[in-house]
């Protein structure tokens, strides 16, 4: 296992929830690329169709950025409710963990929540950890 410090972004709603995925940017320790490789990154958000259902990986080599779209937990009752997946405001670390695989594949991201969020309404949406 290898852990890199990169910068991460994640969108929340007005609620304080936590929506879409995480925002990784390119870091000069490692290749984002080849680290989101073995989720078959797509070139563009296009096809992630809100509410996530599933793990979606998109990847743009001219900003060297990755988008990790995560599945909800309840992807229906999201549906019913579209103000929950409003932007409200970012947070972003960037001195986030990023823990690669001998063949530098992406094993894990670990970030921190500022202390202004609240950690159950921050996850609710993807549920527990």
């Amino acid at each position: 296992m290898h852990e890199f410090t990169g910068d991460v972004i994640a969108d929340v709603n007005r609620m304080g929830n936590w929506i879409r995925g995480l925002e990784l940017l390119g870091s000069a320790g490692f290749s984002l690329e080849r680290a989101l490789a073995p989720f078959n990154p797509k070139p563009t958000a296009a096809s992630v169709r809100p509410p996530q259902a599933e793990l979606v990986v998109t990847y743009d080599g001219q900003a060297d950025a990755g988008f990790l779209y995560l599945p909800y937990a309840s992807p229906v009752s999201i549906e019913r409710e579209p103000l929950l997946l409003k932007h409200s405001h970012s947070i972003e670390d960037e001195s986030a963990t990023f823990g690669l695989a001998a063949d530098k594949g992406l094993v894990f991201v670990r970030f921190r929540v500022p202390a202004s969020e609240r950690l159950d309404a921050f996850l609710q949406l993807f549920g527990s950890p």
